[in-house]
Order: structure tokens, then C-alpha cells, then sequence
């Protein structure tokens, strides 16, 4: 079995689209003068690989490769939480900016999926590596319809795929078509964000949208999609690919996250 570089790219690539929100709301917070409390790259269920505080922010590397965050000061508040924040931090809480700050929060994701699938797409079609947009999007749908019915078959969708690959790159067309299920998944949150709260607390509407959001994209991220794929393939073909993806991911990750930390510091010093 032999190294999937592929893989390991669309792996470096994926943590490289979840972490570019993450910069895209630290900008948010420093131009809005907000206080960023955590910064975490892949989750911390139960612990972390490295903790580090550096300018005040509690820095987090998890084991959990499933996405990256960040935490501005009184972001999710509610009435009594917002009463244990200090008088002299209050000024950088998020609750204590104009309001419309969390409808530009609430579209950072989707907006950065959108402008790196609009980048990859550009250098693709520039150096001929992807097809033409309507192509690429009939492939997506016909993907979709093999895997949610029967109207296209397996061999028909495999058919298509060599096709579609032929004289492009597997990479580039495989990273554009995962940003668009990205995008897809981020309508739930949306949507989830959008229903009215109540002075902070979530309400029932929200909490099952959210729960249902959640559920959804577990299934998909984590069943759906991943069973869909294999198919195609023997299982060592599978194996070796979610392998050097996921190292990809880490590897990227890892870089990313204390690379973060040396320029925060860099930061910090230049401020003294």
C-alpha cells in the first residue's frame, strides 16, 4: 500500500478552509476591539495535546480532528453569566457591540467557504485543472442522486467520475466539491442562529434546530458521505487514504495552531 499524496493534501487543505474562519473572527475581534478568552485547533473532548497562554488567550491543541474555534469574551452570555464578567472587561465583551456584529459572526463560515471555493476555482480553471462550473456542479448533483437514489447508478456515477477526472486534478476537484458540503452543513447553524433568544438563552426552537443541525451533519460527515466514497473502493484502497488524510489534517493542524501561538507572541511584544 503506498503513500496517498492526494490525500494527504485534501487532508491539509480541509483543516487550512476550517481554520481560515478562525482568522477571519480573530480579524473581527481585533477590529472590534473584542477580547478572544480561548483559541482551539481540533476539539478537546475530555483533554488536550498542549494548552498554552499567551496575551491572555488560552490556547488549545486537541485530539479530536473535527474542526477548530474560537471564543470571544460574552459571545453566548446569558443574564447571569453576563453578571460575573468584571466591570472593567465588560467593554470587551461581544454582548456590548453593535448588534449587527453577530449577524457579520454569524456569516464568517459560509462567507469563507465561499471566497476559498471561488480562489480554488479561479487558479483551477486558470491552469486548466478543474472543468468548467457547470460541469463540476452536474457532477456534485449526480453525486448526490447516486448516493441519495437510484436515479444514477454506481457504475454510471464511477463512469462519470473517470471523465470528469481525466486531464484535471483529483485534488483540486475533490476540495472545491468538499467546501460545497461544507456549505450545505452550515445552513443548519444559520438557520439555528437566527431564531430568537430570549436575553441570551437559548430557547427550544434554537435548541432543536440545533440539535437536528448537529445530527445531520454527524450523519453525513461521518456516515453518509464516508460509506458513499468507500464503495468505490477495496478496503485497503480506504484505509490508506483516511489515514493519510487524517495526517494531512493533524499535520496541518499541528503547524497551524503553533504557528498561531509565535505570531500571537510576536503580537503581544510589539504592543509593549
Amino acid at each position: 500500500m503506498n503513500f496517498n499524496y492526494n490525500a494527504f493534501i485534501l487532508g491539509a487543505l480541509t483543516i487550512t478552509a476550517i481554520y481560515g474562519s478562525n482568522v477571519f473572527y480573530c480579524v473581527l475581534c481585533r477590529l472590534y476591539n473584542i477580547r478572544i478568552m480561548e483559541f482551539s485547533v481540533f476539539f478537546t473532548s475530555g483533554f488536550s495535546i498542549h494548552r498554552a497562554k499567551v496575551a491572555g488567550i488560552d490556547f488549545s491543541l486537541g485530539w479530536l480532528p473535527l474542526g477548530s474555534y474560537i471564543k470571544p469574551l460574552g459571545m453566548a452570555a446569558n443574564a447571569e453569566e453576563r453578571s460575573q464578567i468584571a466591570p472593567e472587561d465588560q467593554p470587551y465583551a461581544f454582548f456590548n457591540k453593535p448588534g449587527y456584529l453577530r449577524v457579520v459572526f454569524l456569516l464568517v463560515s459560509p462567507v469563507t467557504i465561499v471566497v476559498l471555493f471561488l480562489a480554488t476555482y479561479i487558479i483551477g480553471i486558470t491552469t486548466s485543472a478543474v472543468p468548467p462550473m457547470g460541469a463540476l456542479f452536474n457532477y456534485i448533483i449526480d453525486g448526490a442522486r447516486a448516493m441519495f437514489t437510484s436515479q444514477v447508478s454506481h457504475e454510471a456515477f464511477a463512469a462519470q467520475t473517470q471523465q470528469i477526472l481525466q486531464g484535471n486534478s483529483a485534488v483540486m476537484i475533490a476540495f472545491l466539491i468538499l467546501l460545497v458540503v461544507f456549505l450545505v452543513i452550515n445552513i443548519g447553524p444559520v438557520v439555528s442562529q437566527m431564531l430568537p433568544s430570549t436575553d441570551g438563552e437559548v430557547t427550544g426552537a434554537r435548541r432543536i434546530v440545533m440539535m437536528v443541525a448537529m445530527i445531520v451533519f454527524m450523519w453525513l460527515a461521518l456516515w453518509k458521505i464516508p460509506m458513499f466514497i468507500f464503495s468505490f473502493f477495496s478496503w485497503q484502497q480506504n484505509f490508506m487514504y483516511v489515514t493519510d488524510f487524517l495526517l494531512g489534517l493533524l499535520i496541518a493542524g499541528v503547524a497551524a495552531y503553533f504557528l498561531t501561538i509565535a505570531a500571537v507572541r510576536v503580537f503581544a511584544r510589539q504592543q509593549v
